[in-house]
């Protein structure tokens, strides 16, 4: 069965980047594919430190609960990041979990491993949430670093949902529409025949 990863990068329990991927993940319903959430905010990492280790196996040095993550980074099919906007960027844990990407880097620019094939094109999506006056140029550095990301594990950025002018904690509960605007778009997201 074909894997969804449905990363949540807020470290905020049910706010609005949550609740947006919440959404979203409602467009799962009746897919083929079986959704695994991953909370950044529960997991115990360090941040890369740069050891220089990954440049000689592909594989990070730093045993924590990024280890298991990378066979799933490698070998999902889809993934989903929810990352809210913090200072023009990821907050900080998401940050370093992006960060710790760097063996997949390695791995697959430096020694030539590519990332899995699934049969299927891997497909990367984000969601995002900010404040700060309205404008989608605030999104600009999260949806650089998220594609920078995506593209170390072999995943295709396809698309994107971006809500800014949200300050208030559960504030995007007051727009009908984004609700559905994410269930169809996941399940845009999720036809394995485009």
């Amino acid at each position: 069965m074909p894997v969804l990863l449905a990363v949540y990068g807020s470290p905020r329990k049910g706010g609005n980047t949550s609740l947006l991927l919440d959404y979203f993940l409602e467009g799962a319903a009746g897919s083929i594919c079986e959704v695994e959430r991953i909370h950044i905010r529960e997991l115990s990492f360090s941040h890369c430190t740069e050891c220089g280790g990954c440049a000689e196996t592909g594989i990070c040095r730093l045993k924590d609960d990024m280890t298991p993550l990378y066979g799933k980074l490698l070998s999902a099919e889809r993934i989903v990041m929810a990352v809210p906007v913090f200072f023009l960027g990821p907050p900080a844990l998401t940050k370093a979990f992006i960060d710790r990407a760097q063996s997949l880097w390695m791995r697959k620019y430096k020694l030539g491993i590519k990332p899995g094939e699934s049969g299927a094109r891997r497909k990367g999506f984000m969601l995002s949430v900010g404040g700060y006056g309205g404008s989608e140029r605030l999104f600009a550095c999260n949806r650089s670093i998220v594609k920078a990301f995506y593209m170390c594990c072999g995943f295709t950025y396809s698309g994107d949902i971006l809500v800014p002018g949200i300050d208030g904690f559960r504030e995007i509960e007051k727009l009908d529409h984004i609700r559905e605007n994410a269930r169809n778009a996941c399940a845009r997201f999720l036809d394995f025949n485009t």
